[in-house]
């Protein structure tokens, strides 16, 4: 389908603005305040959180994708967990050098230190990633600008929140699978929300 013929549900998209049913956070605005379109027409929205120890900076990472009856959801991990998973049979090296592209990007990352800054935010990795690995991209997965966005994301949004290591051990979990030193599962289980 072309970008020009995409479609969306218009409860949640009307052509301009990403908007959730009801606000994640009483009180707050239903519409998203950042709006990303991935190359595959994936919306990807952010939307006011209330967690971590900055809640005013926090945000909820919410995707739809083209369908006039697909429905606005959160992405779990999973999703582009098992896509990178998927592409390693055929690109080890390139999926080692992704994670572990990433894993420094975490470290050297920051959170936001204000509203203003959070929303005016320019993706920093997504088009290097895309173009550098575009080989990767396949059909009947999800586009990379997509996990890239969405890998970025999660990374700024855990710094808010000092302690927090999820992701990070996510991302370390994928890298020691692809090194040989984690089960399949081991990886599956690690994305799941809760896993230690």
């Amino acid at each position: 389908m072309s970008q020009s013929t995409l479609v969306y549900n218009t409860n949640y998209f009307d052509g301009t603005n990403l908007k959730q049913m009801k606000a994640s956070v009483k009180g707050m605005s239903k519409e998203a305040f950042k709006t990303y379109k991935t190359k595959d027409g994936t919306l990807v929205g952010l939307f006011q959180g209330n967690r971590g120890a900055r809640p005013d900076i926090d945000f909820v990472i919410k995707i739809l994708i083209p369908g006039p009856d697909k429905i606005l959801r959160p992405p779990t991990h999973t999703f582009w967990v098992v896509d990178l998973l998927l592409k390693i049979p055929e690109y080890r090296n390139e999926v080692r050098e992704i994670v572990e592209y990433y894993i420094k990007y975490y470290k050297r990352t920051t959170p936001f230190s204000s509203v203003q800054e959070r929303n005016n935010y320019k993706l920093e990795t997504v088009e290097e990633i895309a173009t550098r690995y575009a080989r990767l991209d396949q059909s009947y997965t999800l586009s990379l600008d997509y996990v890239a966005m969405v890998i970025e994301l999660f990374c700024k949004n855990e710094k808010i929140t000092p302690g927090a290591y999820m992701f990070r051990n996510l991302l370390l979990a994928l890298r020691d699978y692809i090194d040989g030193k984690k089960h399949y599962t081991e990886v599956l289980q690690a994305a799941v929300p809760g896993f230690n």
